[in-house]
């Protein structure tokens, strides 16, 4: 059995535990997200000081787990982090892309 994958930034909880993976906000709790892994998709966009990240579900299961939002988007929770966050929370999902054998965007 292999441990939990946890990453923790601000007051932002990710976490995987045996193929499931887990949204937690420490100030909005009530709207956690839970999925499969192979059911993430994170859709980015671009404000003007901060960027949102949009948690849903993959239409396709060879679609990238994290990508820069192209359209309209239909979220199941979202988080809003400073720009300069972005590159440790796409680390992150690039290590979740390869355990679930997804490409990233």
């Amino acid at each position: 059995m292999t441990d939990p994958i946890v990453f923790e930034h601000a007051d932002v909880q990710l976490r995987v535990d045996r193929g499931v993976f887990e949204l937690f906000q420490h100030r909005n709790i009530a709207s956690s997200y839970r999925t499969p892994l192979e059911w993430v998709r994170v859709q980015v966009q671009v404000r003007q000081r901060a960027m949102m990240l949009h948690f849903s579900l993959v239409q396709d299961p060879d679609e990238p787990i994290y990508g820069r939002l192209m359209g309209s988007v239909c979220s199941l929770a979202t988080v809003e982090i400073p720009m300069a966050d972005e590159p440790v929370f796409r680390a992150f999902f690039t290590e979740l892309a390869r355990l679930a054998n997804r490409p990233i965007g």
